[in-house]
């Protein structure tokens, strides 16, 4: 018998402007159905306008029927523009963590503990600036977020701006080393796999693909990524010795995990 999984996706919409320089949420919305996920993270949520006499969030919240949380970077008077996360699941907690680097634009990552089919699962999504050296910085912080308590599986999702031989850079945070190259952006002929989803431990990614149809092509300025990630797994946690009754987490001994981080969670977790 196969073990279950659950899909999640990521999607950078712009504000909801497509390549024809519309403003069209119900586009958007007609996107993200197609995905069929169970959790997705949106990034550039929000407009200088009212959609149906709501923003943005808001109206996604309203008519996807799911769990949500946002995360204000920016606000245009009394608009906001930032981040969310939308799950069929029971949002058990979260927190928005900054990842703003002075004196760059604000940024920030939501780190969610979500219940999913009975089964606890972490979400980190977030949107990293636009200069490497900012980003290398922000890269630093979600490692050390890593480090505050694992729960397994970990799944990391965003715009995260990176690409070419920059991407190995997404190892400290937890990345595999091959990671696959999944063109995003711009959407009408991609080029650069700016958009990204992993989870630690790595093998609970299951399969990872580009969401590329009509609708996509034409509602953004980024295409959206769709990941079938295992719910379970055997290998999530197993026992390391019937002596101690003690327990060992694959990220303890897994090469897919970058070292660095490795060590770090190690010695806030012995």
């Amino acid at each position: 018998m196969s073990s279950p999984t659950f899909r999640v996706a990521s999607y950078n919409i712009h504000s909801c402007i497509g390549n024809d320089r519309l403003c069209r949420e119900k586009r958007i919305l007609r996107v993200i159905r197609e995905m069929h996920a169970d959790v997705i993270g949106l990034q550039e949520v929000g407009s200088s306008s009212l959609v149906d006499e709501m923003e943005q969030f808001t109206f996604f919240e309203k008519h996807l029927g799911m769990s949500a949380v946002s995360a204000s970077n920016l606000r245009w008077g009394c608009f906001e523009f930032g981040n969310a996360l939308f799950t069929r699941g029971e949002i058990l907690s979260s927190r928005v963590v900054d990842l703003t680097i002075r004196p760059f634009e604000t940024r920030s990552a939501i780190d969610c503990r979500i219940r999913l089919r009975g089964a606890d699962i972490r979400v980190i999504a977030t949107h990293l600036g636009l200069f490497p050296h900012e980003r290398r910085r922000q890269v630093a912080k979600l490692q050390a977020l890593l480090a505050e308590g694992p729960v397994e599986p970990v799944v990391m999702l965003g715009d995260f701006n990176i690409f070419g031989l920059e991407r190995r850079l997404l190892r400290r945070s937890g990345a595999p080393t091959q990671l696959p190259r999944l063109r995003t952006y711009p959407s009408r002929r991609p080029l650069m796999s700016l958009d990204r989803i992993w989870t630690i431990p790595n093998p609970h990614l299951q399969h990872v693909q580009v969401h590329r149809t009509p609708l996509s092509r034409s509602a953004s300025d980024h295409l959206p990524i769709v990941a079938d990630v295992l719910l379970r797994s055997d290998q999530a946690v197993r026992p390391s010795s019937h002596a101690t009754g003690r327990t060992t987490a694959p990220w303890a001994e897994s090469p897919l995990i970058g070292g660095a981080l490795r060590r770090t969670i190690a010695s806030r977790h012995p």
